[in-house]
């Protein structure tokens, strides 16, 4: 929506210029008064909008400033966050009033809400003003979502011609088609659409109490897993995780470069259980029920830990009992996920690795430090150069161990006209995470 921007004192004001012509889905046009009015009421009512905006200014028709509570680059990889979409002030009643009450969401994008009915549907209809500004034709003229939790129930329900295509939702980390699903589903003849994201599973310690507060034991656990064992249990649709995200990740093929690499080195992790007194030692793991490749990926680690003598007692919860265990720091290991599709990466590094998160993975004075100049940083080259080191110290510390990267997917019906490209891609080419629909028809 902006053409360009102008940073003012580290971030703490960024003024941007807007592209002419954009229009909401009813048909007004998408201006500075949208903009200002947007931050203003995310600012009172949204609680990502409430820590950052602090306020907005017109600059004239088409340029407002934004003024943020804090400097740095952050900034910016808040405003991709979907939550912080620029709305129509018509979206609220009274019109345009940062407390008025939100009625309806009329934005810019490819879709128009039609109808919405809580955990069970939306319908939306093309926004044609979208298509128009993207010389594009839509190929559908409803798209209806449907709300179908469990993750057998939508694959049944895609086999049986009820919906005509299913996709993940990695919001929470777990509501997605099961990986060895993907396969068979495409050997009955359905398209399987599946894109590489900086999402990576890792178990992650309780590491302010013994016994994970000692590096040497965390580097045990580390060393104890075959990565290339645990990617079998999702039929190899997903990638060992031998650094701490994918290759595509800012910085991480110049750590590889200089030795950032998570290796299986079974014999060593043993020595380090017997040398420091560990074997024997018994070690709670806690697994949420409703995640079932993870009951799996878990029994695979209490093999290979066994394997170098750490004895690792599973406990596997109902949700609502896994949460009020983590929550309470009533655990020693479980499994957990860092990163995220590509526009959530650097906030997903807020929220695992920045000191004083609630869901911390892992922060040390080092990792946290890097972490804030992670966050600030501006210049590409030295926020890279930043995360390089910030590898570096995950790894030294044994912070985490990284698993495997999880993938996003989308699979459609034979009858279901749609590419690769489309799926996960802007017309504009910019390359994205979760699946786009906004090019997709169904064959009668």
């Amino acid at each position: 929506m902006a053409k360009r921007w102008e940073i003012e004192k580290d971030g703490k004001i960024i003024t941007f210029e807007l592209n002419k012509g954009i229009k909401f889905s009813d048909g007004t046009e998408l201006k500075a008064d949208a903009v200002k009015f947007t931050v203003e009421w995310l600012a009172k009512n949204h609680p990502l909008g409430q820590e950052t905006f602090e306020s907005a200014e017109v600059v004239d028709d088409y340029t407002v400033s934004i003024k943020y509570k804090e400097e740095g680059f952050f900034n910016l990889a808040k405003m991709a966050e979907f939550h912080m979409s620029i709305m129509s002030p018509k979206s609220v009643k009274p019109e345009g009033d940062p407390k008025g009450n939100f009625v309806w969401p009329i934005g810019s994008g490819c879709f128009k809400a039609v109808d919405y009915k809580e955990e069970q549907y939306a319908i939306y209809e093309p926004n044609p003003y979208w298509f128009e500004r993207f010389g594009l034709k839509p190929k559908f003229r409803r798209f209806v979502v449907k709300f179908i939790k469990d993750e057998d129930t939508r694959v049944m329900a895609l086999k049986g011609g009820q919906v005509d295509a299913i996709s993940d939702f990695i919001h929470g980390g777990s509501d997605y088609t099961p990986r060895n699903q993907l396969s068979v589903l495409e050997s009955m003849g359905f398209k399987v659409f599946k894109r590489n994201i900086p999402l990576t599973w890792i178990i992650a310690f309780n590491y302010k109490k013994e016994p994970f507060n000692d590096v040497k034991l965390r580097k045990a656990v580390d060393l104890a897993i075959n990565r290339d064992d645990v990617i079998k249990i999702f039929d190899k649709q997903v990638l060992p995780a031998k650094t701490l995200f994918i290759e595509d990740a800012p910085g991480i093929k110049e750590a590889k470069a200089q030795g950032v690499i998570y290796e299986f080195k079974p014999d060593e992790a043993k020595r380090i259980v017997e040398e420091n007194g560990y074997k024997g030692l018994s070690v709670d793991m806690i697994v949420d029920k409703n995640q079932s490749d993870q009951i799996l990926v878990a029994q695979l680690i209490q093999q290979k830990l066994r394997d170098i003598g750490i004895n690792v007692k599973l406990e596997i919860l109902e949700t609502g009992a896994y949460r009020q265990r983590r929550d309470a720091g009533e655990y020693d290991m479980r499994l957990y996920y860092i990163g995220g599709t590509d526009r959530r990466f650097y906030l997903r590094m807020f929220w695992r690795f920045y000191p004083g998160q609630k869901w911390s993975a892992y922060v040390s004075d080092r990792t946290g430090e890097l972490c804030k100049k992670i966050l600030k940083e501006f210049d590409e080259k030295k926020r890279k150069q930043y995360l390089v080191e910030f590898y570096k110290a995950i790894h030294d510390e044994h912070g985490v161990v990284p698993l495997y990267f999880d993938i996003m997917t989308a699979v459609t019906a034979k009858n279901v006209v749609a590419d690769y490209y489309h799926v996960f891609h802007y017309p504009n080419g910019i390359p994205f995470g979760e699946p786009l629909f906004y090019y997709v028809g169904v064959r009668a």
